[in-house]
């Protein structure tokens, strides 16, 4: 190649460059700003109660299944009901507080029968 068409190529690389990294600091700046200007992208949502939570399953059905089969333990009952165990405490606590239902035992081995 001879010098004058190198030369042609270089002022339009060298151009071409400085287009580039002007729309790039131009891009940069304005993601800049709006992230000043831009309120949180994520919101706090309210925090519920534990006790607004709704159980599982309803104490009626809970009922029903004791009914059925006395002296079971929290584990069967929802071995039975097809739920986890953690979701019937509160609602026999409940129910047991209610004087629906009496407890015999502890810990693990509480059994619970109608009352």
């Amino acid at each position: 190649m001879n010098d004058q068409v190198k030369r042609q190529l270089q002022t339009r690389i060298e151009s071409f460059a400085a287009d580039i990294t002007a729309i790039l600091q131009q891009a940069m700046a304005d993601a800049v700003t709006g992230a000043a200007r831009s309120r949180p992208t994520s919101v706090a949502l309210p925090v519920s109660k534990r006790g607004a939570l709704k159980p599982a399953i309803a104490g009626d059905a809970l009922l029903r299944e004791i009914a059925r089969k006395p002296g079971l333990r929290i584990e069967q009952i929802a071995k039975n009901l097809g739920v986890p165990s953690k979701s019937l405490k509160a609602p026999v606590a409940r129910l047991v507080k209610a004087k629906k239902l009496k407890k015999s035992g502890q810990a693990r081995g509480t059994k619970y029968r109608l009352a």
